[in-house]
């Protein structure tokens, strides 16, 4: 097992990686990464992930891979167990572990009829088995440790649900592991469906976590702002280190897009260099400021980084059947502006 550097970070990046070369060029993902042992949000693009890292990468985090096994496909605990090992070794990265994940199921995503991935909400119902399934993926991995640290994936889409999954996965966790943040990697494309839902869940679980000392957490697949500033307020007042994963740092330049937040640079579609080398370096580039920028939330993002209530307001006429009371006009009353009370009249 590999040693982790300590957290001198707001927010530790790992930073994601599904490619041997970036255009002629070595990958270059930084210190700390994440790699999975599959790729691929079809049917027909699942892959084996053929990564290759740099020297300079001190770090691993091995996803489970789940987020790829749609219907039909998912494994069982100990051949998803068997996948991540033989993927280390095979991509020569097993001395570079330090922590390897749970294999939980996603409730923040179904396939459809013709084999793609897409965002959507299961149903509290639908979700209770996944759940169930994500408790004992915890289990199972806290028996197989083989030498590393773990990070048990919580899954849920109430608060109260999501609760109950940390609760059954909370036992498992010893020093040094990770309690993972799942199914919030559609935060920043669907903002106005899941930011409420998120704020409650966080609002539920990080008292909790605070209270059974709990020192880091880790949010799978997340890079949206406003998430990771409610949320790192709150691990910051528990005590609790926080990080995230992303792939998007080195290909957001492929896509022709720069930066997050308060320096995304929309104008760079129009500069992207063609594909090859300078492409290459410059996808490098953004993985380091990104890591920078993830380093210095609090002061880089100050807008997001904040308290945000959760205020819920009982609608004052929804009674149901019960008759609303009537008050008589002499009993309404204001005050005038010499502070004496004068009776309250019709049209006043």
């Amino acid at each position: 097992m590999s040693h982790c550097p300590p957290r001198t970070e707001a927010i530790r990046l790992y930073c994601g990686s599904c490619e041997n070369s970036w255009h002629g060029l070595p990958v270059d993902v930084g210190p700390f990464a994440c790699i999975s042992p599959v790729y691929g949000k079809t049917f027909a693009t699942k892959r084996p992930n053929a990564v290759r890292l740099s020297p300079r990468t001190l770090a691993v985090i091995q996803d489970s891979g789940a987020f790829c096994d749609g219907t039909g496909m998912r494994l069982s605990f100990e051949a998803a167990l068997r996948r991540q090992i033989r993927h280390a070794e095979q991509c020569a990265y097993a001395q570079h572990l330090t922590h390897r994940a749970s294999y939980d199921q996603l409730i923040d995503e179904k396939w459809d009829d013709r084999g793609k991935c897409c965002w959507h909400q299961w149903s509290e119902a639908d979700a209770r088995e996944a759940c169930v399934t994500t408790i004992q993926a915890a289990r199972y991995l806290n028996v197989h440790r083989e030498n590393l640290h773990c990070i048990f994936s919580a899954q849920g889409v109430t608060a109260s649900q999501y609760l109950a999954c940390v609760q059954g996965v909370l036992p498992y966790l010893q020093d040094g592991d990770m309690l993972g943040l799942g199914g919030f990697c559609a935060l920043g494309r669907f903002p106005r469906q899941t930011m409420p839902v998120f704020r409650e869940i966080i609002h539920e679980i990080m008292p909790f976590i605070g209270r059974e000392g709990v020192k880091q957490i880790h949010i799978w697949g997340c890079l949206f702002a406003p998430a990771l500033g409610e949320l790192l307020w709150l691990s910051d007042h528990y005590g609790i280190k926080l990080s995230t994963d992303s792939v998007y740092p080195s290909l957001r330049p492929v896509l022709g897009r720069w930066g997050y937040a308060s320096w995304a640079d929309k104008t760079y579609t129009y500069r992207r260099p063609p594909t090859g080398p300078e492409l290459g370096r410059q996808r490098r580039i953004h993985c380091w400021l990104v890591r920078r920028w993830l380093s210095n939330f609090r002061d880089r993002e100050p807008q997001h980084y904040r308290y945000c209530a959760i205020r819920k307001q009982r609608r004052f006429f929804d009674t149901g059947n019960e008759e609303m009371p009537v008050l008589s006009e002499g009993a309404l009353r204001k005050e005038d502006l010499t502070g004496k009370y004068c009776t309250a009249r019709a049209g006043s």
